[in-house]
């Protein structure tokens, strides 16, 4: 039998070498794209052979999948800490929005790398590929995700939505989007004051008293 003791160094030695394939994925795909991008070019970039890739992945395809959905749980990470109800204790709906906003833009400050991985992923879902297909199986999960992250904290806030929840978070999230989108294109830091009021006062119009 083996020692589990044992296990545990090869064991951590293997998640890391995942992670750095990872990070060196995020930084080559936003370099050169999904179709641009070769299991050589991430192995040089981590510093690894192609045997260490197989050891951890099938295929290119299959680390691309682990990629989103290892930084979809790390936004939402992020959006539940900075969503965590005892930042906004005593405060109206209004003031509880832009404490929470301006919590994740905090914790998740602009990142351009990962825009144009994301981007990436939408094309390939367009095309509507194999892995495009998986993409957005992933994306919906995200949607879904997060209308139940939104629902859970207006519940804390005592209110709740007057329309349905897929489309209180396309508002939501099409308009931070596209204030990102704007800054990577202008080069410029995200609107964090135009974030601040608007989100909330999407939000607000969107929702009333959960007791009435």
């Amino acid at each position: 039998m083996t020692d589990a003791s044992t296990d545990r160094p090869a064991v951590r030695r293997r998640a890391a070498t995942r992670e750095r394939l990872l990070d060196a994925a995020r930084e080559v795909l936003a370099r050169e794209g999904i179709q641009g991008a070769s299991v050589e070019h991430i192995c040089e970039q981590a510093g690894f052979t192609r045997g260490a890739f197989y050891s951890n992945f099938t295929s290119k395809d299959d680390l691309v999948l682990a990629l989103f959905d290892r930084e979809r749980e790390l936004m939402f990470t992020t959006l539940r800490a900075a969503a965590d109800p005892a930042s906004y204790a005593g405060m109206d709906a209004a003031e509880a929005f832009g404490v929470v906003m301006d919590r994740f833009l905090l914790m998740q400050p602009q990142d351009r790398e990962w825009y144009l991985v994301h981007a990436e992923f939408q094309l390939r879902g367009v095309r509507d590929d194999a892995v495009g297909r998986e993409f957005v199986a992933a994306w919906r999960r995200v949607r879904i995700d997060f209308e139940e992250f939104m629902v859970t904290a207006l519940d804390a806030l005592g209110l709740r939505l007057t329309v349905d929840a897929a489309h209180a978070s396309t508002i939501l999230m099409g308009t931070y989007e596209n204030a990102l989108r704007e800054a990577l294109v202008e080069d410029r830091s995200i609107d964090l004051a135009l974030l601040k009021e608007t989100l909330p006062l999407l939000l607000l119009t969107v929702t009333e008293p959960a007791a009435t």
